[in-house]
């Protein structure tokens, strides 16, 4: 028969090295590399070890240092914005000060309003008033949960203005009690008000 020898364990090889420790001698091995050092080396170590070790013991000091980190709300907060559209704002440039306005651009820092028809869309109302469709897709996309360009309703008044080149710069749609405003950033995309 074939017997294998089992290796001594994990375990047993640490007790035999445990054993194996000349624990007698270890305080004079500590003293000798103690008395070695300079004296100067020697005061420091005296001084630095307690105070490490009661550093080390000492609990920490229980204090309530908690901070309470503000829930985040899905409440609408009211942010006052300029309602004067970019058109209407004064440029410092010098080339727009040349710039004679031509009879299709006229109407230019003037509300435009529009009274919604039986079966209009927003998007009959943007084709009727020559705006861009793209300009629609980019106000569809911050128009929210409340969906106020999606819900437009028979009698509801939409005003907008128009930019210097004809783009549609603010668009405002009055509901019953209140009404919600998309405005033209100054990065040629789109805002909302409320």
């Amino acid at each position: 028969m074939n017997r294998r020898t089992r290796s001594k364990r994990h375990t047993e090889i640490l007790a035999d090295k445990w054993n194996q420790i000349e624990w007698m001698a270890l305080p004079s091995k500590f003293k000798g590399m103690f008395t070695a050092l300079p004296k100067l080396h020697r005061r420091a170590l005296m001084v630095i070890v307690p105070v490490t070790l009661i550093l080390v013991m000492m609990p920490e000091p229980k204090t309530s240092t908690e901070v309470k980190l503000a829930k985040p709300t899905d409440q609408r907060v009211s942010v006052p914005i300029n309602t004067r559209g970019l058109s209407e704002q004064n440029s410092t440039s010098s080339n727009t000060s040349n710039i004679t306005l031509s009879s299709e651009t006229s109407s230019n820092g003037q509300w435009i309003e529009y009274t919604v028809k039986a079966g209009d869309t927003l998007a009959n109302v943007f084709r009727a008033n020559q705006l861009s469709m793209t300009d629609l897709n980019a106000l569809a996309k911050i128009e929210g949960i409340d969906k106020p360009l999606s819900q437009i309703k028979q009698g509801q008044l939409v005003r907008f203005k128009r930019d210097e080149q004809g783009r549609l710069d603010i668009l405002q749609l009055e509901r019953s009690s209140d009404s919600v405003m998309f405005f033209r950033l100054s990065n040629g995309g789109f805002g909302r008000s409320k």
